[in-house]
């Protein structure tokens, strides 16, 4: 495991958006992925940064203390955990509709309108122990519903519907 400290590493966003890296070495990886280490509300200490090779993920090392890096550095960073942490809440569901396989939630989030497919709900749905529900579509986009109460009744009764 390598420690990436503040004075050995550099972040760069590139020109499409993704994030790299450069090391003491001058060695450019290329589209790289900050990861959360438990527990996730520490956001000052013990991020990973990964990047995608074939379908696993490789290492390229651990920040241990993220205070120590300039302004800039860590705001393409937190920026990119952002990114990589993003659910749109669940605010109003208007519709769900089974469809050939699936079924197709017509909803509001609190970045707007959204229309999205799932497989298998049993699987897709998850209520969490908080009473959180996540929802993950066909494309692995997840969505969350925090305040399920909060939900008009109609909402509700759409969404109760296919859980049963």
């Amino acid at each position: 495991m390598d420690i990436l400290s503040h004075d050995r590493i550099r972040f760069e966003k590139s020109k499409s958006g993704a994030l790299n890296i450069t090391l003491e070495d001058e060695r450019v990886i290329e589209n790289v992925h900050c990861v959360l280490l438990f527990p996730f509300s520490d956001t000052d200490n013990f991020v990973s940064v990964v990047r995608k090779k074939g379908r696993e993920s490789e290492e390229i090392g651990i920040i241990t203390h993220f205070k120590e890096f300039s302004p800039l550095q860590r705001k393409l960073v937190e920026e990119n955990i952002k990114f990589r942490y993003f659910i749109p809440e669940i605010t109003d569901i208007k519709t769900i509709k089974a469809g050939h396989r699936l079924w197709k939630f017509d909803v509001v989030t609190d970045r707007g309108e959204k229309i999205f497919y799932v497989r298998h709900t049993r699987e897709n749905v998850t209520v969490k122990d908080d009473g959180r529900i996540i929802i993950t579509d066909i494309e692995k986009c997840r969505y969350t519903i925090s305040r399920y109460k909060k939900l008009p009744k109609r909402a509700r009764m759409e969404f109760d519907r296919i859980l049963l």
